[in-house]
């Protein structure tokens, strides 16, 4: 698994002295497996075209989801193939405008989730498909809020619909979903326990949630008759513990699938995994009675993520503020991207 340092988000910074003759570089994927089939390649300089406009990027980040999608392990892009850009969010400043485009000027800070295509020095974007960034916010911390914080959003309030003084329990609790989830969590009024190696404790304590040591701890034990709800980003044992750590009545937000992508299983197995999962528990993504416990699968969650942008600005404001801050990122240069990955994996 990657360390807390890596996971809670590599930024990519490309920054480079400003030439008379602008010149793009990027980061591709060559052929699909390990870090040996990424490659930093001169590129053509894209041209805004209708509803367009072209960013110079600032900051792209570099996050575990792009290890899944380098191994070809992750859903949304399954129908890529290489040779293809990665980077799943930016910052960027706006150098051109295609036409139609209105509501930007040249020299606006935007910031994008790209899923793919953001790890160059420069690229297009669809005009409607961004939100701005305040001068004053970092653009390297701002584009480690990106991915992570939006998912986070989106699980509680949108999945989970969350509730002040709810038990939750936060697997991965030291990386970057996990990170965002108590930070949000607590803002929501929750009452939080987050799972993590004995090591990050102190981090998880420090961001508002009760440690528990899942090397050493049990967690189905820990709140006497149960969470009422429990994020898993992980999967682990077919996410049949997280169930069984619920309350009657509970919901389990399985949103990912880690302990497959250690245990190096194909995605066509990895998703027939999944299913068998919650189809062999019998439990649906549908109403139940308060009785059982039910399962929510927040896997595809980032795919819809785009249209939360018009309120995204609130996270800028959070950032300013110091209670949004991503814990542990760093900022890496473009050249250094493949060893950079490596850190990840």
């Amino acid at each position: 698994m990657p360390s807390v340092e890596d996971q809670a988000s590599l930024s990519w910074m490309l920054w480079g002295p400003v030439m008379a003759e602008l010149r793009n570089r990027v980061v591709q994927i060559r052929q699909f497996g390990d870090t040996d089939g990424l490659e930093v390649a001169d590129a053509p300089l894209p041209q805004a075209g209708q509803g367009e406009v072209r960013v110079r990027v600032l900051a792209s980040g570099l996050e575990y989801t792009d290890t899944l999608i380098r191994r070809h392990l992750y859903p949304q892009t399954a129908a890529r193939r290489p040779p293809f850009v990665l980077g799943y969010d930016l910052v960027g400043e706006i150098d051109q405008l295609g036409d139609g485009v209105s509501g930007f000027q040249i020299g606006d800070r935007v910031a994008d989730m790209t899923v793919v295509g953001s790890n160059a020095a420069y690229c297009t974007l669809k005009s409607r498909d961004l939100t701005r960034v305040p001068r004053g916010v970092d653009a390297a911390e701002a584009a480690a809020l990106i991915l992570s914080w939006t998912t986070a959003y989106q699980l509680l309030h949108r999945a989970a619909r969350v509730r002040r003084r709810q038990r939750v329990l936060v697997h991965g609790a030291a990386g970057a979903v996990g990170q965002a989830l108590i930070v949000l969590g607590r803002m929501a009024g929750l009452e939080l326990w987050g799972a993590a190696r004995g090591r990050h404790a102190p981090l998880v304590r420090k961001l508002g949630a009760t440690p528990i040591d899942y090397e050493r701890e049990d967690f189905t034990r820990v709140v006497p008759g149960g969470f009422d709800v429990v994020f898993d980003g992980i999967g682990e044992s077919g996410y049949g513990r997280s169930f069984a750590a619920l309350k009657s009545g509970g919901l389990l937000c399985a949103y990912g699938y880690s302990a497959g992508v250690q245990a190096q299983r194909r995605m066509l197995t990895m998703l027939m995994w999944i299913v068998a999962c919650i189809s062999g528990s019998g439990y649906l993504v549908a109403s139940v009675p308060a009785s059982t416990r039910s399962i929510s699968c927040g896997h595809n969650i980032p795919a819809g993520s785009k249209r939360i942008w018009s309120s995204s600005s609130a996270y800028w404001q959070l950032g300013r503020s110091n209670r949004a801050s991503p814990s542990g990122f760093r900022s890496v240069t473009s050249w250094r991207h493949t060893a950079a990955l490596r850190k990840v994996v």
